[in-house]
């Protein structure tokens, strides 16, 4: 084992114990070399050993997957972002006729939409399970008009799931079979379980009480894959990035124009709190003069992220089995962007912000995920944060402990301390200068009277 796989090796394992994650899969693309591990176990019933080519879910970077599918589609003239999705879809129908008029792909695929993003109705797993759910897609709340706001939506991917399937006379899953994972070797890639099981593959963890227990609903909802469902290893994961960070090629393969590609990761819109701005479904930062391209993901018990740096010919995925993945992730690509490439991370330096500026932001904010109550504290923020987890069987709230968060701006503030260190929080101010809407983990949380 060389010093740098050992020093890996170190990082991951304490990272693991600081979280109490189970396993995590690690893979990294540096320089067109390959390496891919496993640490600790993929399940802790079994105790079975998390390998290098263990199956996880990688959650929400499946969004990239479907932007991808999208720009085969647009390549090929079928398909335009910029025009409304009811020339294509006639039949949707949204609660806010403005919203319907004006939606398009773009909308959907940057997260601006502003539509309410986080609905996990079921609607089965037969091959109209995406139809039922874009039949009662109307039934959500237009948050604010299409391209006025950046707040994350998972429902938005549906829709766009939907519009392929129309565009292509095919289930989602069988057009991104086609034409993305086939011509990008992905061969065990999947989005069904009775797949997944077939080759190694893990279960998710939830942290109760100090406790690890599996995550007993395995799979997401089957209308909900354009957004979140795909099952992969590392190395396949790594494959994707391979062709992303190489102009739309891969094994001498072209998978995607150069100018899809440079597409995707153009900015498209700020995007604030979770990134710096947002491509067509890539997150994009920046970080000691380099552009950093990825996407994480979350579903029941496995948090996933992707990352690349172009400049570098770098690029690690992380999928873990844990409820703390994200806390892990987050100090994992931290250390491996650092000890590859010589970025290191830097927090942003506090802003002094008078008490009665603080003290505008303070009280209580709402959306169906979060309940959050803002205080002011030492010169900044406290937020007492209760959870609901809406993909697990039985919906309990959870509250969390509580986050202190310091100001950089007027506006946008920096987690200190624990699970989230580092992470933004931001408020959206209306003509006033009143909190219109607190921006927390990407989504848009309104004030409560």
């Amino acid at each position: 084992m060389s010093d740098r796989a050992k020093a890996l090796k170190q990082a991951v394992e304490q990272q693991m114990r600081d979280w109490q994650v189970p396993g995590i899969a690690v893979g990294i693309l540096d320089g067109g070399e390959i390496q891919s591990h496993g640490f600790g176990v993929a399940s802790v019933e079994t105790g079975f050993p998390m390998r290098p080519d263990t199956m996880l879910q990688i959650g929400s970077i499946s969004k990239v997957f479907t932007a991808h599918l999208a720009m085969t589609l647009v390549e090929e003239g079928r398909l335009e972002l910029d025009t409304p999705v009811i020339e294509y879809m006639p039949d949707l129908q949204l609660g806010d006729k403005a919203a319907r008029q004006a939606l398009t792909m773009r909308h959907l695929l940057t997260h601006t939409s502003g539509l309410f993003g986080d609905w996990f109705e079921d609607y089965g797993v037969g091959d109209d399970s995406l139809r039922k759910a874009i039949a009662n897609i109307h039934t959500l709340r237009q948050i604010a008009p299409p391209g006025d706001v950046w707040s994350y939506c998972n429902s938005g991917f549906y829709i766009a799931g939907a519009l392929i399937e129309r565009l292509t006379d095919q289930m989602f899953e069988t057009a991104m079979c086609e034409r993305v994972l086939q011509p990008l070797g992905m061969t065990k890639a999947t989005f069904f379980a009775h797949e997944a099981i077939t080759y190694p593959t893990a279960v998710g963890h939830n942290l109760e009480d100090g406790e690890q227990n599996v995550a007993r609903r395995y799979p997401l909802m089957r209308n909900a894959n354009a957004a979140g469902g795909i099952i992969a290893d590392v190395g396949e994961m790594l494959r994707f990035a391979s062709a992303h960070m190489n102009r739309g090629e891969i094994d001498g393969q072209r998978v995607l124009r150069p100018e899809s590609v440079a597409e995707m990761q153009r900015e498209q819109t700020r995007a604030a709190v979770i990134s710096d701005y947002y491509g067509l479904a890539w997150a994009l930062r920046d970080r000691d003069d380099h552009r950093l391209v990825g996407h994480g993901g979350s579903t029941n018990g496995f948090r996933a992220h992707l990352v690349m740096v172009p400049s570098r010919q770098f690029a690690i995925v992380i999928l873990t089995n844990g409820s703390q993945g994200v806390a892990a992730y987050r100090r994992i690509e931290d250390w491996a962007l650092e000890e590859y490439c010589g970025i290191k991370k830097r927090k942003p330096e506090r802003f002094d912000l008078p008490a009665d500026l603080l003290e505008r932001l303070a009280g209580s904010y709402e959306q169906p995920l979060h309940q959050i109550t803002i205080s002011v504290q030492d010169g900044g923020l406290r937020l007492d944060v209760v959870d609901r987890n809406a993909l697990v069987d039985q919906v309990k709230a959870v509250p969390q402990e509580p986050k202190y968060a310091y100001p950089i701006s007027e506006r946008d503030f920096i987690i200190d301390g624990g699970p989230d260190d580092g992470g933004h929080v931001d408020f959206v101010l209306d003509e006033s200068g009143a909190p219109k809407y607190f921006r927390y983990h990407g989504r848009v949380s309104e004030p409560v009277n």
